[in-house]
């Protein structure tokens, strides 16, 4: 079934990532290989936003790219982030979306982290809003306030990366648009995922982007190793089968989804 897979789009991952930086060649040859035509690298960091750029320039047409600030830079010096936004619009005709940007309540409880969090996040959308961009969105533990911030600031094109809501969330998030994506990645191939498999069998699969977060959460069988592009077959695997969909038509529905919402042309 792998075989009928023919076209992949890999919507959200971090190439630069110290844990495959030095493997990137090998990375991309073997993502080829396995039919995945284009990958978009999201930053993370001041310093990201520049290696993001940079693979874009070293493998054009296959490397896209979405350059925003993590929420855990959010208590950050005021120049580091005034940097970032600068280098950002600097780049506005060389990337597809702002990302990756949100709000993360998992490793600080204090409400002054929330509040820069909150504050970086309605930036960037600002920043999205201005340039016409759509945004690539990290909830975790988070969820309710990424809604309200995104109902509120009225954005209309954007994307919750690794989706980990509940099927009445998603149906929430979709009245606020109905040009609206969840990533959906290795996890769903992990037994233990069955709210997320609950939600893909529910929801049309207009809604789903494929990714992996390389070079984390490897899909089963390579669960606990360095995720690379070319394992995303097996989440497009998993999806067909929630689905009851032919595998062939699943896989170029959900790369058009992709390259529709980025408008890689």
């Amino acid at each position: 079934m792998l075989e009928n897979i023919h076209n992949i789009i890999d919507c959200h991952l971090h190439l630069y990532d110290g844990k495959i930086a030095d493997d990137i060649n090998n990375i991309i040859i073997e993502a080829k290989k396995n039919n995945v035509k284009y990958v978009v690298n999201n930053s993370d960091s001041l310093e990201s936003l520049k290696e993001v750029i940079k693979l874009q320039n070293d493998f054009p047409s296959f490397c896209y790219s979405a350059l925003g600030i993590h929420p855990e830079y959010a208590t950050n010096e005021k120049s580091y982030l005034d940097e970032s936004f600068k280098y950002i619009y600097e780049h506005k005709n060389d990337i597809l979306a702002i990302g990756e940007i949100g709000l993360d309540y998992h490793y600080s409880k204090e409400e002054e982290v929330f509040k820069k969090q909150k504050e970086l996040f309605i930036k960037q959308l600002s920043i999205a809003r201005k340039l016409d961009l759509p945004v690539v969105i990290h909830a975790r533990d988070s969820l309710n306030d990424v809604y309200k911030i995104l109902k509120d600031e009225k954005i209309k094109k954007f994307y919750l990366h690794c989706y980990s809501g509940s099927y009445e969330q998603f149906k929430e998030f979709k009245k606020i648009s109905d040009n609206f994506k969840i990533g959906v990645g290795g996890v769903i191939t992990f037994k233990n995922s069955r709210v997320l498999k609950e939600i893909v069998s529910e929801i049309d699969l207009k809604y789903i982007l494929t990714e992996t977060d390389s070079p984390y959460l490897a899909p089963v069988p390579f669960r606990g190793q360095n995720n690379k592009p070319s394992y995303l077959k097996y989440v497009i695997e998993e999806i067909a089968n929630i689905k009851q969909m032919d595998i062939s038509e699943a896989s170029n529905i959900l790369f058009e989804n992709g390259v529709n919402y980025y408008g890689i042309k």
